[in-house]
């Protein structure tokens, strides 16, 4: 094998392990508590999807830090 195609050997294995899951950064794990049903379900169900929606940009973009945004909602059922 030539000088290239070790070069390119080297760096494909680079980028396979770079990619991998085990260097993948974890995800940021933010909660949320809305009031997706009940009485006040009108102002729980958009507060829900903006941050569903926020997150999925901030994700797009790369997370914070290279870290992905991972939400947890809960429902208060208005309680």
């Amino acid at each position: 094998m030539n000088y290239l195609g070790k070069l390119l050997l080297i760096i494909l294995a680079f980028l396979i392990l770079w990619t991998s899951p085990s260097y993948c950064k974890e995800p940021y794990k933010i909660g949320a508590i809305f009031s997706v049903t009940g009485a006040a379900s009108f102002l729980g169900e958009p507060e829900k999807n903006t941050v569903q929606m926020l997150a999925e940009q901030i994700n797009k973009a790369g997370g914070i830090n290279g870290h992905p945004l991972e939400v947890i909602i809960e429902d208060s059922k208005s309680d």
